[in-house]
């Protein structure tokens, strides 16, 4: 296991996890947690584009369209700022990345103008970017291998705790409306402003939290070139087949309920935030997993039998079904998040992590960015089941691609 690339300064021992050490330290457990504040606007934002948008005039294709401008723009900068990542270091570009996000939620908040928000998405998308090829480069630096599964694990519970109950604020928008006699519309712009203000405190404590941190990243060490190529490429064709299967409903799960249902996200935002926090909460459950079964297998076990449900979804007649079993689906596929988070920075190199972040993610979301644009397009012209269809086969074939390329052998147990 390559040693951390960040050291912390004398006055601040407790940012590196000490060899042996299973317990996750203080300071990285409150710079995990200051995400919190920006994940929660986030999550909001996710169900006033993919369901309240739709429901205020915008198309299926047009929602899916904002989204997939975010992700094509993150395809387009990642390798870049994950170049300048593993050179010259993680912690600014993580802190300027974040501050863009909040202020694009900003701009979120003050308009719907379509074409003002088509540009606006292309800063999330490089604020995604930057926080793709740094965040977890920057943890996998900050830990050594015994408590890094517990690292990565307790990232992904309060991202996706924090952008679940961002997803469950709507529930309350019909309450508020009778009591106070305020617009639905102006509820939903007013929640969106609030969470995007209260969004800066993720740049500002990662600022303090990080401040301390001397990374030896720098214009010296070179790039990890392309000595993994043939392991990058493995890990490109697994992401690339789940992600393009991924889009063609994932993202856009709330306008399939709308559609299919007929209701809005008042209701379709409390499964999607209570699929979000399980999630989150599942991951809990992935050391232990990995102690039990190996990583590997449990990586397996989890993502596969996902598998059955993603598919019996076509088939569910009654809201309530179908809703149980996305929030089924939903925590077994993701429940291997967080080993596989852990798997990718672990066997490769310090000084190829940034680069590592990007390609894979680029792998995922460019054919996912075309795949939600085709998913919005499939649902608009009324074929609510083909989606479902199309996603299952190909996660069917990413699994099996990364069982020959990972597991089968043995090695990397």
């Amino acid at each position: 296991m390559p040693e951390s690339a960040g050291s912390s300064p004398p006055e601040a021992p407790a940012v590196v996890a000490k060899s042996g050490s299973t317990a996750v330290p203080w300071r990285i457990a409150l710079l995990v947690l200051s995400f919190a504040p920006l994940f929660l606007a986030l999550g909001f934002l996710q169900i006033v584009i993919s369901v309240w948008f739709v429901t205020a005039g915008f198309t299926v294709a047009q929602a899916g369209t904002i989204i997939a401008v975010q992700g094509l723009v993150l395809i387009l900068v990642s390798i870049p700022l994950g170049i300048l990542s593993d050179r010259y270091g993680r912690k600014y570009l993580l802190i300027l990345g974040v501050t863009a996000g909040s202020m694009a939620l900003t701009v979120f908040a003050l308009t719907t103008d379509y074409v003002i928000l088509l540009g606006v998405s292309v800063i999330l998308g490089i604020t995604e970017a930057a926080a793709i090829t740094t965040w977890n480069a920057l943890l996998a630096d900050l830990t050594e291998a015994p408590n890094r599964n517990k690292v990565f694990s307790l990232s992904f519970v309060v991202l996706n705790v924090s952008s679940g109950v961002g997803l469950a604020t709507p529930a309350l928008f019909p309450t508020l409306q009778a009591l106070f006699s305020v617009t639905n519309y102006s509820l939903h712009r007013d929640t969106l402003l609030v969470f995007a203000v209260v969004s800066f405190l993720t740049p500002a404590m990662v600022f303090i939290l990080l401040r301390g941190h001397k990374e030896t990243l720098g214009p010296r060490r070179g790039l990890g070139g392309l000595k993994n190529a043939s392991t990058m490429a493995k890990f490109a064709v697994v992401g690339g087949t789940i992600g393009f299967g991924a889009g063609f409903i994932i993202p856009l799960i709330g306008s399939w309920f709308y559609l299919r249902f007929y209701v809005g996200d008042d209701v379709s935002g409390p499964i999607m935030a209570l699929s979000n926090i399980l999630i989150g909460f599942s991951a809990v459950a992935s050391p232990r997993l990995a102690q039990r079964f190996g990583r590997m297998k449990a990586i397996m076990l989890t993502t596969g039998s996902s598998m059955v449900f993603m598919l019996s979804m076509a088939f569910i007649p009654a809201f309530e079904l179908a809703a149980g079993v996305f929030i089924i689906r939903s925590a077994l596929m993701n429940m291997a998040g967080p080993l596989l988070d852990s798997f990718s920075m672990s066997i490769f190199p310090a000084e190829q992590r940034g680069i590592v972040s990007a390609l894979g993610n680029i792998s995922f979301r460019l054919p996912n960015s075309i795949s939600t644009y085709m998913g919005g397009v499939i649902l608009g012209l009324g074929l609510l089941q083909l989606p479902f269809f199309i996603a299952s086969g190909l996660y069917i074939v990413g699994l099996t691609a990364f069982y020959l390329f990972f597991v089968a052998s043995g090695k990397y147990e």
